[in-house]
């Protein structure tokens, strides 16, 4: 009726995993959780909060115009290019056959993002098409200038470019939930003989630390492979951390 209020919502978390199956119970927890009513000052929006506070989320009151041109920056746009990069390794893929080995380690983990759900990103891609459209183009224009540098050889220019990715990147805070969701990654050098695998995961299972994947980055004979584990949360993470280096020989590591 007349007493209808629509108040847009947007919980900046989740994995590139879809499905019930994903579902976990902490998954807002300490995440920001966007809140975009018509009208900022609306009085119901801190209803909303109340009915949504078990999430422990954060909320963050923002317009509609704002919150799609802030996620179009951090999120969409970055899922555009992480796909744009694996077309880029899939097109010369049959020309050179190494490829798709070499680009298993750290070309792997800066297009994670990529294996998200093509039908949940071709929507949200329409849905936020003018932004997208806009950002490609200052893109564009960006990669024009670095390509411009490189044909001129212009070192101090693309000195320059890096230098300021890095300071602005290193910045950024290294703690707390995105719009993009972290990755809570531990490493183990795992010698190549059988079981070793499950003995490791058993320990963790015993203790009831979840994971989220796990895969072997490099396993040859009569040299250490190392295993990747990833974990829901930081804490998830730096228990099965500090458990493995004490019940376990292995060398284990945050990368």
């Amino acid at each position: 009726g007349n007493n209808a209020v629509f108040i847009g919502g947007h919980p900046m978390a989740g994995s590139h995993k879809s499905g019930v199956t994903a579902a976990s119970l902490s998954l807002f927890e300490n995440a920001f959780y966007l809140l975009t009513p018509f009208h900022e000052q609306d009085q119901r929006t801190e209803e909303l909060k109340q009915w949504l506070k078990g999430t422990k989320a954060n909320f963050i009151t923002v317009s509609p115009e704002m919150h799609d041109e802030m996620v179009a920056v951090i999120s969409h746009f970055p899922h555009v290019i992480a796909a744009s990069l694996v077309h880029l390794v899939k097109d010369a893929d049959a020309e050179y056959p190494l490829l798709k080995r070499l680009a298993a380690g750290g070309f792997r983990d800066i297009t994670r993002i990529a294996s998200s759900s093509p039908q949940m990103w071709a929507d949200i891609s329409c849905g936020n098409r003018e932004n997208l459209i806009r950002l490609l183009d200052r893109w564009a224009k960006n990669l024009q200038e670095v390509k411009k540098a490189l044909a001129d050889n212009k070192y101090e220019l693309l000195h320059r470019f890096y230098a300021e990715a890095k300071q602005y990147r290193d910045c950024l805070p290294i703690s707390g939930s995105g719009a993009i969701p972290s990755f809570y990654d531990l490493f183990v050098d795992i010698p190549d003989v059988p079981g070793v695998v499950s003995q490791i995961t058993n320990k963790l299972a015993e203790k009831g630390i979840s994971i989220t994947n796990i895969r072997i980055l490099e396993a040859r004979e009569d040299i250490y492979g190392v295993l990747r584990i990833s974990f829901r949360s930081e804490n998830d993470r730096d228990l099965a951390m500090n458990l493995l280096k004490k019940e376990t020989p292995h060398e284990v590591y945050i990368q």
